[in-house]
């Protein structure tokens, strides 16, 4: 892969993790208090207890965030005590592109600080074929000449392996002790 593909290429796999990411991050969060409002409360005098401040917290962030109006109508609610119901897997879709967002952004940063680097070894070669009074090549030979090892968002092992499983282990962790 020549410099300037690398470099459309790290600029393409931003965009497309901001693109991922974000509204997966939003959908995420809003179905995670869209089920303390709804499955917090089952019935008990101890559930109401503890469901009704999380319930107002709930509705002030819902009151606060109209412009996020489409999440809050369409994010799934998750349902942990039926497992095979539907809403949890879209909500676990949901919850894993976020991770693969991610991902891609990683990929594109790695790939930028590579070019980046590769952009100041270019510029030395310049001014040391100067100094030396040598014909030097074009900055755009250089860059054509090369070769930049292609980036995969499958190497990025913790964004998208381990760190799903970690942040669910410790959201579990925390729903367990409010009481879910």
């Amino acid at each position: 892969m020549q410099y300037k593909e690398a470099l459309r290429k790290s600029i393409i796999k931003k965009i497309i993790g901001v693109a991922i990411a974000v509204p997966s991050i939003i959908s995420t969060v809003i179905s995670i208090l869209r089920m303390m409002y709804f499955r917090m409360d089952d019935g008990s005098m101890m559930g109401g207890i503890i469901s009704k401040p999380l319930k107002q917290f709930v509705y002030f962030v819902y009151e606060n965030t109209g412009y996020l109006e489409w999440f809050w109508e369409n994010s799934p609610i998750p349902n942990f005590m039926h497992l095979k119901d539907e809403q949890n897997l879209y909500f676990l879709l949901i919850y894993f592109s976020f991770f693969v967002g991610v991902a891609f952004y990683a990929s594109g940063s790695k790939l930028s600080l590579r070019l980046k680097k590769i952009n100041e070894q270019i510029e030395e070669q310049i001014i040391k074929d100067s100094i030396e009074g040598q014909q030097s090549r074009s900055r755009e030979e250089i860059e054509n000449n090369t070769e930049i090892p292609q980036s995969s968002i499958f190497s990025q092992f913790h964004q998208l392996y381990l760190a799903p499983i970690i942040t669910a282990i410790i959201a579990t962790l925390i729903l367990k002790l409010i009481g879910f």
